[in-house]
């Protein structure tokens, strides 16, 4: 096959695509073109002989499958030979391959072929179930009091997160980090084994389940693991940094024979360590792999020279990593835009206002705004929404549509007008009549009338950071947004002046916001909407211009990771990903202590945005460690 029938690569991109059979990592820089050289990769091996359907190609999202799949069906479309639907490579995620598997060999774990995938949700309402009757049973049983526990330790999001780590082979790695006793180990195996229980009389398997089964049926049944070994020649690997120990150990077995494992990934976005992933397996991977090849893929074809060099210098303080040299042909374009604020209104008022210069002088600018958390997306909406700005939240609801956020306007709405039906049923629904009659008592009895504290009288009443623990997987961030909401209310003397402003960003936010948590493929490319994201969502998207809101410590890195090395050195990965998410422009705003990060970009590469002398100044560090220059 001639170069240019398959992709237009480079010579290091070709070196990797064209590499001998055998274990092969590719260490792609962000934006160097890692899809395409997987892709010509795939292609290649059908060259060199390996039949189609003999090739499995595992990715992380239906995206990047999908994409594959397109460039690789477009020129098996162009060549001589008519597409045989039967002889054309698997090309999907982790866990469509895994339910594949299962829809063969569910038998094995008691299930029927037409068994139901439970989502997070469906899942988490078993568990409860589940830590109910074990609760249940040990009170009626008085000989074993070792199973008492403190009241965080019984909520389901606990055992939630526990069979997770089961299932994920993440349980109990590190003994002293996770000072779980024998009594309450025992506790979450009995959990564990209820919870599996009820998934089986279900006929249902969770997403978890979709990775862990088959590795533990290929482990259990040579014959089994040998069938789908001799299925595939070839195994090739997306994003390698995100694999977690259970899915490494698929891989492991399904290549275990002919050992033909392509790889491609960047260590420096391991962004994904609550998912299990573990930077290790990448950093590793040429010792578990001793005759493994290694190929860098280090010029970016995304971001300017500014970009790049700034974002290298920042990640390249991690101790961490697979070191590399991130480059680009393309021009250096404009430094980096910093922003210091007062707070996160007048640095939500900057960005909005940013954005909109930048729509009056390049209508075709796509723009990004990112965020280390999703409750800091209140302050930006509603500056949006006053600029009259377009905008869509990738992967999320908009901050007023989140469950805990109207339980709490609610109730407020209620203590403003208890004429207020709406408000009344969605409290009484939601939790019971016995919590609303305790919360209309307070309101009767309240000795701080503002809206600050009428929200801790719904707090207290409600219990309500109880009620998330025991209801939700994802409590911290829920509770992130209350603190957030309780932030945003204490600026406020009565309820009349918060309600009104938070009525008028929702009703204001209908025409100008769109479909709350509505992405389609084409929306990227649409510079007439602005994208909001978390960081950890935005890993794969890119924009002309970017933002990224809150780079302060406690924020950017967060609070929760600052004394840990491990978690720090995520989050600097965390503001390498944001960085590179840029093609032009970057603009960073921080309000308070600026991040240390921050310190990490040379000098050169800065541009201080001074609202008050209204003018641009370059910026002047007299060392890294002095945040007080910005």
């Amino acid at each position: 096959m001639a170069r240019s029938k398959i992709v237009h690569l480079n010579e290091a991109q070709e070196r990797a695509a064209h590499a001998p059979a055998g274990p092969l990592l590719i260490v792609a820089g962000a934006g160097t073109g890692k899809t395409s050289t997987l892709t010509s990769r795939i292609l290649y091996l059908i060259e060199k002989g390996i039949a189609p359907r003999k090739i499995c190609a595992i990715t992380f999202t239906n995206k990047a499958s999908a994409e594959m799949a397109e460039r690789v069906f477009d020129y098996q479309k162009g060549s001589a030979k008519a597409i045989d639907r039967s002889n054309v490579p698997y090309i999907g995620t982790f866990h469509s391959f895994g339910a594949r598997i299962l829809r063969k060999e569910c038998r094995s774990f008691g299930r029927e072929p037409n068994f139901a995938i439970f989502d997070d949700h469906d899942s988490f309402d078993l568990i409860k179930k589940a830590v109910k009757g074990v609760t249940v049973r040990e009170k009626l049983d008085d000989d074993e009091p070792s199973l008492r526990s403190t009241k965080k330790d019984e909520a389901p999001t606990f055992f939630a997160q526990k069979i997770s780590e089961i299932k994920n082979d993440a349980f109990m790695k590190d003994a002293q980090r996770a000072r779980i006793s024998p009594e309450k180990e025992n506790q979450i195996r009995i959990v564990f084994d209820a919870y599996e229980a009820a998934l089986q009389r279900n006929n249902a398997f969770d997403f978890d389940d979709l990775i862990q089964k088959p590795v533990l049926l290929f482990k259990k049944n040579p014959a089994v693991l040998k069938k789908y070994q001799a299925a595939f020649d070839a195994i090739l690997v997306d994003e390698w940094q995100d694999i977690n120990p259970m899915q490494y150990e698929f891989v492991k077995l399904l290549a275990g024979s002919h050992r033909n494992l392509s790889v491609v990934g960047d260590d420096e976005q391991t962004i994904y360590t609550w998912r299990y992933a573990d930077i290790k397996t990448f950093l590793n991977f040429d010792k578990d792999w001793k005759d493994a090849t290694v190929h860098f893929l280090e010029e970016n074809y995304r971001s300017t020279g500014t970009i790049v060099n700034a974002a290298q210098a920042v990640v390249q303080n991690n101790r961490f990593r697979t070191p590399k040299k991130l480059r680009t042909s393309n021009p250096e374009g404009d430094p980096i835009t910093l922003f210091e604020a007062w707070g996160e209104n007048e640095e939500a008022a900057w960005i909005a206002r940013k954005i909109s210069d930048l729509q009056r002088t390049d209508v075709q600018n796509t723009v990004g705004i990112l965020y280390r958390t999703n409750a800091q997306s209140r302050a930006i909406e509603q500056a949006l929404i006053r600029e009259n700005i377009t905008y869509r939240i990738f992967g999320g609801l908009k901050f007023y549509e989140r469950r805990e956020v109207k339980d709490a306007v609610a109730a407020l709405r209620y203590a403003a007008n208890q004429k207020d039906e709406p408000s009344r049923e969605r409290l009484e629904k939601n939790f019971s009549r016995r919590k609303f009659t305790e919360f209309k008592s307070g309101l009767t009895a309240a000795a701080d009338p503002t809206p600050a504290g009428i929200l801790n009288i719904f707090l207290e009443s409600f219990g309500y950071f109880d009620y998330l623990e025991q209801n939700f997987i994802n409590a911290a961030e829920r509770e992130e947004n209350i603190s957030e909401l309780a932030a945003f209310a204490a600026e406020f003397q009565t309820l009349a002046d918060l309600l009104e402003k938070v009525s008028l960003v929702q009703s204001t936010d209908k025409p100008s916001g769109g479909t709350a948590g509505t992405h389609d493929k084409n929306e990227e490319q649409d510079s007439s909407v602005v994208h909001l994201s978390t960081i950890h969502l935005a890993k794969g998207l890119e924009f002309d211009s970017v933002f990224i809101a809150g780079a302060s410590e406690g924020v950017l890195p967060h609070v929760r990771s600052m004394d840990n090395d491990d978690q720090l050195e995520e989050e600097r990965r965390l503001m390498y990903v944001a960085m590179t998410r840029a093609r032009k422009k970057l603009f960073i705003s921080f309000f308070g202590m600026p991040s240390r990060f921050l310190s990490e970009i040379p000098q050169k590469y800065l541009r201080i945005d001074s609202q008050t002398e209204n003018q641009d100044r370059d910026a002047d560090f007299s060392s890294d460690d002095d945040y007080t220059n910005f």
